[in-house]
Formats: structure tokens, C-alpha cells, sequence
């Protein structure tokens, strides 16, 4: 492979690719990702045959980054893994591995630009929100962080024609989109606060609690007034 992936790139850039090499060849403190570790991680083939997404969790090594996908092509021979880091400018940069039946290895001929991942990235509808610019698997997680109120600061836009929501990637310009359900293009910039953003079943229970407070007290007036 490639010795220096993400040279002249920036230092957060090539200590993000460091982190992924060590991750997928190993390193003095654990073995490599194998292609069976790997399918575990995507989910295959419990979630279909592909493309599927991982995005790795936070760590101090890409805190200079905003995301590192895997991308995982079970049924494509050419393009088996790639590799997405998106730098803090919402650039991606992308590098290819296969794997050879022992370890990852670096496909010849480099193509360090290819582009199908930001092909799978488009809108996705979860709940009653849609999701721009992110993978189907963390639309959903934010949908469900969204749903449990769990969210607070996520940015979206909204139409204040039928009131849809469209949450979006820090990668994406939200400038010139229009409402996915009404075609409207004016759309209002909000981030979502901790009110608001309860689950609906919580909500629920917090209004027949109030209800049945409003109830009570009602009737111990009446009590008071009518006599028993």
C-alpha cells in the first residue's frame, strides 16, 4: 500500500488515514480488521448485499476530522472497501483496499479520486424528518436521537409551508434546497434545542399528567363551591 496516505494533505488528514491503516493492518496493540471483522461491523449480510456503510466512532486521533466512513461492496470485485475521511471543510477524501484472502491491500493504479460513496449519500426520510448528506445508518441513529430528544444543537431546515424538516451534514450547503414534500424553495435555518425534541410517547404521558392534575384540581373547586 500506498507508505503515506494523506501526505501534503494536512496533519489532521494523515493522522486520520494513520489511524485507519493501523485499524485495517494492525499494530503493536491489536491484530487487523479481516475482511469476516469487517462484514460484522457493516452488517452483511443481515442488511442487505450492499453498499454498506460504518462510520467509526470518535477518538483523539480524528478529532481533526468530521467523519471516517467504511464503505463495503460485498458483490463488487473492483470496488470491495473504500475508505471515506471528511475533513473539517467538508471535503472527502477517499482511498480503495481489497482484500487478498490475508490482509488489506492497496489496488494498483492508486484511484484515490473515485467517487461512488457521495453517490450513496443523498436524502433519506426517516420518521416524519428527512436526512440530508448522510448515510442511511446515521440518518436513522439521528433520527431516533431526534425522536428521544437527544439532539440538541443538530441543524436543519424547515418549510414553514407544511412544516417538514430536513436535517443536514455538516458537509452540505444547504443553500438552494427546496422541501422535499411541497417543492418549496424558502426555507427557514433552525437548530434544534432540548425543548421540543421529547420522545412522543414521553410527551404523551407529561400531558396526561398535566390533564389529570387540571382535572382534580378542577373538582376540589367545584367541591369547595357546590358542596359535597
Amino acid at each position: 500500500m500506498d507508505p503515506s496516505p494523506g501526505q501534503g494533505q494536512g496533519p489532521d488528514l494523515a493522522t486520520a488515514f494513520r489511524y485507519v491503516e493501523s485499524l485495517l493492518f494492525g499494530d503493536m496493540e491489536r491484530p487487523g480488521l479481516t475482511l469476516y471483522d469487517l462484514e460484522r461491523l457493516v452488517g452483511y449480510p443481515a442488511k442487505g448485499e450492499g453498499p454498506l456503510a460504518y462510520t467509526l466512532p470518535r477518538t483523539k486521533s480524528l478529532s481533526g476530522v468530521q467523519a471516517v466512513r467504511f464503505y463495503y461492496y460485498p458483490k463488487d470485485p473492483s470496488l470491495q472497501l473504500i475508505v471515506e475521511i471528511e475533513d473539517l471543510q467538508g471535503k472527502t477524501h477517499l482511498r480503495h483496499f481489497r482484500w487478498n484472502g490475508f490482509t488489506w491491500e492497496t489496488p494498483e493504479g492508486g484511484q484515490g479520486e473515485l467517487k461512488p460513496t457521495r453517490e450513496e449519500v443523498g436524502l433519506v426520510q426517516a420518521g416524519e424528518d428527512f436526512f440530508l448528506g448522510f448515510p442511511r445508518e446515521e440518518a436513522l441513529e439521528l433520527e431516533e436521537a431526534v425522536r428521544k430528544g437527544e439532539a440538541s444543537g443538530a441543524k436543519y431546515l424547515l418549510c414553514p409551508r407544511c412544516r417538514t424538516r430536513i436535517f443536514y451534514a455538516p458537509s452540505v450547503r444547504p443553500a438552494g434546497i427546496s422541501c422535499p414534500k411541497c417543492g418549496n424553495p424558502t426555507l427557514l435555518f433552525k437548530t434544534l434545542s432540548a425543548e421540543g425534541t421529547k420522545d412522543p410517547l414521553e410527551a404523551l404521558v407529561e400531558e396526561q399528567r398535566a390533564l389529570r392534575k387540571a382535572i382534580e384540581e378542577l373538582a376540589a373547586y367545584l367541591k369547595r363551591k357546590l358542596g359535597p
